[in-house]
């Protein structure tokens, strides 16, 4: 009996240092014992206080009072990353990952990783076979890259709180078309990443259509204790319909896109098509006619124009004459 206790104190012990190494303001025993509840680990609240305790006598973790509550976190500095031994072809991979979700992913995220990434170079670079693995492994973004915007740490954990906890939430806000940061009421649906952007997915009070929220522009947040009035928001059928791609103020929602595509360019449209049901058909030696329900974006409109000297759009008419006019001003940028 006592080594089956002992086994379940090392488990338990374990899963509060995993949970601590994901915290960047600290956690309560609440939110521990939450934490554990959520993990079916079976637990009480007095003997995580003890484990606590013990834990800091060994481990670099200490705690932060503010009032009546204490906040349990790593120290400054210190390692936060408990993750077992990685094989070569782990290591390899985790370090192709790491070169590919760099442009993308905002600071504050891949901070929370840059352990894993230590370890995988730091095993790589102990074996003479594969301490030269940068010279023949690398990733390249297919486009022009940009620096990712900076997100502060604090606001991030607590909008993922709120998302997780389905807690409503109160964020400053700075909007691109507002000349000062305003204060918004949030119901939090979800968290998405779009590019190198993240954004919130939520509800503001008083008004039941759904917004996004650039995480980089959130200056502060704070929970709120109350649980979110929206549950049956589905965020797979919000992406299916196209919440993310933005539409333009004349876009039509899901349309029938038909265009003239030149042969070099429908041969890259073939290899990653744009639409389940695209369709395209040879017209002559140097021309195919494209075919495919898409949605109306300015993700589309921007395909479109980067790639203007090899597409003609046919039909929708308001999209044609959209891109016809984007046209006839870049000329004139020019002329």
């Amino acid at each position: 009996m006592r080594s089956v206790n002992a086994v379940k104190s090392v488990h338990r012990q374990w899963m509060i240092l995993k949970f601590l190494s994901r915290s960047a303001e600290g956690k309560t025993t609440d939110e521990i014992l939450d934490h554990l509840t959520s993990e079916d680990v079976s637990q009480q609240l007095r003997t995580i206080q003890r484990d606590l305790a013990f834990l800091s006598e060994i481990f670099h973790i200490e705690n932060e009072r503010n009032g009546h509550e204490v906040r349990w976190r790593w120290m400054p500095g210190s390692s936060g990353a408990l993750m077992p031994g990685l094989s070569f072809s782990d290591c390899l991979s985790l370090l192709l990952v790491e070169s590919s979700i760099k442009p993308l992913l905002p600071v504050q995220l891949l901070k929370r990783l840059q352990p894993q990434f230590a370890l995988a170079k730091q095993t790589l670079s102990q074996s003479s076979l594969f301490a030269n693995w940068s010279e023949k492994f690398a990733s390249a973004a297919p486009e022009l890259s940009n620096i990712p915007p900076l997100i502060d740490e604090k606001v991030l954990e607590r909008v993922q709180n709120a998302v997780l906890r389905q807690q409503q939430l109160e964020i400053r806000y700075q909007a691109i078309n507002h000349s000062a940061p305003r204060q918004y009421h949030l119901a939090p649906l979800a968290l998405v990443q779009r590019g190198q952007v993240l954004y919130l997915i939520a509800t503001v009070e008083g008004h039941s259509d759904i917004r996004r929220f650039a995480m980089h522009r959130m200056s502060s947040a704070e929970l709120l204790g109350m649980n979110n009035p929206i549950t049956d928001f589905s965020l797979k059928a919000y992406l299916a319909a196209g919440g993310m791609q933005f539409a333009s103020d004349d876009a039509a929602g899901s349309i029938q896109l038909k265009a003239r595509v030149r042969k070099q360019q429908a041969s890259f449209i073939a290899e990653q098509p744009i639409a389940e049901d695209m369709e395209l058909t040879p017209i002559d030696d140097d021309w195919y006619r494209l075919e495919a329900t898409v949605s109306d974006s300015w993700q589309l409109r921007w395909w479109i124009m980067s790639h203007a000297a090899d597409i003609e759009v046919l039909e929708p008419e308001n999209l044609r004459a959209n891109v016809s006019k984007q046209l006839e001003n870049a000329v004139a940028l020019y002329s």
